[in-house]
Order: C-alpha cells, then sequence, then structure tokens
C-alpha cells in the first residue's frame, strides 16, 4: 500500500500511545512512537531546568482517503483537548507529486553527532524559532560500513525538528548552518520539508490551528 501523507503529532509523554489508539480507531494501520525532548523557548524555564520536558513524537502514515479522518481524531480528541497546552501535529505530503509551495510552515530537521542539539537549538531560538524536539538516535553501522551524504555512519545522533514559520525559516536555518560547532565536514545535514497542515493541540486550537 502507498501512504499519501505522514502525520507527526508531538505531545506530552504519555499521551503517544492512547493517541495512537484514536488514530487506529479512525482508520489509521499503526504507527512508531518515540520520545523527545521538547525544547522550550522561555529563557527563565531553561535556567530553572524545567524547560526540556520529555514528550512523545507520534508519526502516522495514511492514505489520502484516510487522512482527514485521523487528523482530526488526533487533533480533536478529548485527551488534548482538555489541556491548555498538549502540543502540536502537522501533515507532511508524500510522493512525487508537486508540494504547495504556498504552506505557512517548514519542518526543519538537523541530524548531527551527538553533543551539538543544544548549540543547534540556542542559534535557532535566537533567529526566531519557538522551540523544537531533540530525537536521540543511533546510526545504522559502524564508522567503516560507510557513508551517507558524506557523513561517517556512527552509532550516536541527534536530530532536532523545529516547526518554523516560512516568512523567517530562512533565518534559522542559515543560523543554524554557519555555527562553528558544525563547520567540520560530515558533523551533521539539514534538510527542510513543507507542511501541508498545523494545528495546536489544546484548548487554544480552534483559534490557533488550522493553517
Amino acid at each position: 500500500m502507498t501512504h499519501d501523507y505522514e502525520i507527526h503529532t508531538i505531545t506530552n509523554h504519555g499521551l503517544g500511545e492512547r493517541l495512537a489508539a484514536v488514530s487506529r480507531e479512525a482508520g489509521a494501520r499503526g504507527g512508531t512512537i518515540m520520545v523527545g525532548l521538547g525544547s522550550a523557548s522561555s529563557t527563565l524555564l531553561r535556567m530553572l531546568a524545567i524547560g526540556d520536558v520529555e514528550k512523545d513524537v507520534l508519526v502516522t502514515l495514511v492514505t489520502a482517503a484516510e487522512k482527514d479522518a485521523v487528523y482530526n481524531a488526533i487533533t480533536g480528541n478529548s485527551l488534548v483537548r482538555s489541556r491548555k497546552h498538549a502540543g502540536i501535529s502537522y501533515c507532511i505530503k508524500l510522493g512525487d507529486e508537486p508540494v504547495d509551495t504556498n504552506t505557512h510552515y517548514e519542518l526543519i530537521t538537523v541530524i548531527s553527532n551527538r553533543g551539538y542539539a543544544e548549540d543547534i537549538m540556542t542559534a535557532a531560538r535566537k533567529a526566531g524559532a519557538r522551540g523544537g524536539t531533540i530525537l536521540h538516535a543511533r546510526g545504522t553501522g559502524k564508522p567503516e560500513d560507510g557513508k551517507f551524504f558524506g557523513i561517517t555512519i556512527v552509532p550516536e545522533k541527534e536530530t532536532v525538528l523545529i516547526l518554523a514559520e516560512r516568512t523567517n525559516s530562512a533565518a534559522i536555518k542559515d543560523a543554524i548552518s554557519t555555527l562553528p560547532c558544525l563547520s567540520t565536514p560530515g558533523i551533521g545535514i539539514l534538510y527542510c520539508t513543507p507542511v501541508s497542515e498545523f494545528r495546536l493541540l489544546g484548548k487554544n486550537a480552534a483559534t490557533d490551528g488550522k493553517k
């Protein structure tokens, strides 16, 4: 089966499994849950060491026919609507069809060797990013096994996900790519993906989402 959309839902830790069940009831065939760190934009929260909290990242693949029902079930569920701030959810169009370049948001993804995520997020926030999610990962082989886009695959990696408005995504990308710590060739890669739909999760979703 060919899937047309990838739905990403970044929510409070512990809600991922429950939203995955909701998505299956709405027609999704399954999903993948990863645990990451949400990096808050508040300087005070970071100083108090409570700005970075665990988040569930639910990735759901759906067809075009399934997308609306599954997306509405996730974002409109009482599990998230009863909370003031419950995260975000957005859709990414898959396949070879032309991508709508008039979308309001882009997903900036940075994959780097472990230890650079905080520097990346600091630079992104200074350039206008409101926050991001950090995922810890492992490479797929030993250093001598090969390279991916010139990067030697090593065990420890960090993936930083930043949802940015198109109006300031270029500034955020420039701020990250010019970091001195990322100047060494092969230290990481950065790429962008247009986001077709975006919604806030929680009590304010009706007024702040659906862009």
